[in-house]
């Protein structure tokens, strides 16, 4: 059995930030979020823990009501969402911006993955930036193909 969707919500003047926390699943519904009609949408995924396909067709559905002339930016994305963006024509609204997301880093020395929460703008001509291991203070290696991981920035 999943985790229910949980919408933390956020409304400031003309900013909704919403925290998702769960799975989003079939079960998963946006109406609170559509109810708010805003210029800006941030949505942060940091407690996300699951999405499947049901799920990515309700967030397709629900993205495509937001309003038109709306900023939207993807903040904290797991490997999950990451995944997502990268395969699912559609996951990310046109004109969104991904702002930060989880990055997979190896530390050989620990024999430890890392999710290491990256800034777009930490990304030069297609690299990973260099990450030194909380663990053994050694510099890891990224734990993905670069080009493959980080397509979502090209979109």
């Amino acid at each position: 059995m999943s985790n229910k969707l949980e919408l933390k919500l956020q409304v400031k003047d003309n900013l909704v930030t919403v925290q998702f926390k769960g799975s989003i699943d079939e079960d998963a519904t946006f109406q609170e979020i559509e109810k708010i009609k805003a210029n800006q949408y941030n949505f942060d995924f940091e407690e996300l823990k699951m999405i499947n396909s049901c799920g990515i067709r309700e967030w397709i559905k629900f993205i495509e009501k937001l309003p038109a002339t709306a900023k939207v930016i993807y903040q904290k994305c797991p490997q999950i969402i990451i995944e997502q963006m990268n395969m699912v024509h559609g996951f990310i609204r046109k004109g969104a911006e991904i702002e930060s997301f989880y990055a997979p880093y190896y530390d050989e020395e620990s024999d430890t993955e890392h999710k290491i929460l990256l800034n777009t703008a930490d990304i030069k001509n297609g690299k990973a930036p260099k990450i030194k291991s909380p663990d053994s203070g050694k510099e890891m290696e990224f734990d993905a193909i670069e080009d493959q991981y980080l397509r979502f920035l090209k979109k």
